[in-house]
């Protein structure tokens, strides 16, 4: 247990930083840290799937498939996190989501305090006119408290990113290569609220360094109530903001979203 604990005043803060931030846009940052808020405290493999299906026929034909799976391996003192997600819906011939994105990161720590990350990966996204989008990074981390109900980290990245937009007739960028050199700031927290009931937040914010005003903020707050030693459910709330999405892309975005969790 770290002596840096500064008490569950910090995780209401960070909840409360989650809900006020505007609207959410099409931001094009991606949170797994919900994925590391409790690392386990033995070498080891444990895993997780998540899986989403929505199926509908008649008067309102829909069919939603999504999911994630992800590996999470301690040796010492490293971390290692290997993360892929999924999703396709449409209906009535249209085309509703299509999206993948793979993420793999390692975390080393230094002492009790800090800790060391780098980190790849790879997304793609139809309706964010995503053809690739390629990350990689590394930076350190603070941990700030670490008690059995609450722990919350402090991390900076720098991120080298390389981006291709697709050939969407009407678009002014169709096509678009870019290589951006941005920094990766978050603060992540998590307490346990007692009977299996858990909660996680976390706020991105991602600069470009030649260009801070074309910033990139993400906030995610999630709750998961266990139901069973291996199964249970997740609530997801998340906003996000970017001032310079691709043409015809909202700088807002907000998605809540229900899941169940399996894990082993």
């Amino acid at each position: 247990m770290l002596f840096c604990y500064v008490g569950r005043g910090l995780t209401r803060l960070l909840l409360l930083l989650v809900l006020f931030l505007p609207r959410l846009a099409s931001a094009q940052i991606v949170n797994i840290q919900g994925q590391l808020a409790k690392p386990p405290e033995h070498d080891g493999v444990t895993g997780q799937i998540e899986l989403k299906l929505d199926w509908r026929e008649g008067n309102n034909q829909l069919f939603n498939i999504g999911g994630s799976a992800s590996t999470l391996v301690k040796h010492g003192r490293l971390l290692v996190l290997a993360l892929a997600r999924g999703e396709y819906g449409e209906s009535r011939g249209l085309t509703l989501a299509r999206r993948s994105f793979e993420h793999l990161r390692a975390r080393y720590t230094i002492d009790c305090r800090w800790k060391w990350e780098a980190f790849v990966q790879h997304e793609y996204d139809a309706f964010r006119r995503l053809t690739v989008r390629g990350v990689v990074g590394t930076g350190p981390a603070l941990q700030i408290a670490d008690t059995d109900d609450v722990a919350v980290l402090a991390g900076l990245a720098y991120l080298l990113e390389g981006e291709q937009l697709d050939e969407r007739e009407g678009t002014v960028d169709a096509g678009r290569r870019t290589i951006s050199h941005r920094a990766s700031a978050y603060i992540t927290g998590t307490e346990m609220l007692g009977s299996g009931v858990s909660i996680v937040q976390t706020v991105y914010v991602q600069p470009r360094l030649d260009d801070p005003g074309d910033v990139r903020v993400l906030g995610e707050l999630s709750v998961t109530s266990k139901l069973t030693t291996h199964i249970a459910l997740t609530d997801g709330l998340t906003v996000a903001y970017d001032r310079t999405p691709p043409d015809g892309i909202e700088r807002y975005d907000m998605a809540l979203k229900i899941g169940l969790l399996v894990t082993f």
